[in-house]
């Protein structure tokens, strides 16, 4: 191969290695960006969590009051119906 040839080569590796470098770069700070996020996400999970059992509790004590709503309501019409 020519002289200008293998220069024109050697440049063209140059640029990817420094390409490369760069890439190697971003990778570690959006790794450590990654980390940082997971370690955020986490501990709002955490707080979350008593707030789903709250969330739950209350649902049941509603579907408890709705039970108890119909069960009245039935017992009442038959109550009517029974003493007309």
């Amino acid at each position: 191969m020519s002289e200008q040839r293998l220069e024109r080569i050697e440049i063209k590796v140059d640029k990817l290695s420094d390409s490369l470098g760069r890439i190697d770069s971003t990778l570690a700070a959006q790794h450590e960006s990654l980390k940082e996020h997971m370690r955020r996400s986490y501990a709002l999970e955490a707080q979350v969590e008593p707030l789903r059992n709250h969330v739950a509790m209350v649902n049941g004590v509603v579907k408890f009051l709705g039970l108890t709503s119909m069960v009245a309501a039935i017992a009442s019409a038959i109550y009517a119906i029974v003493h007309k």
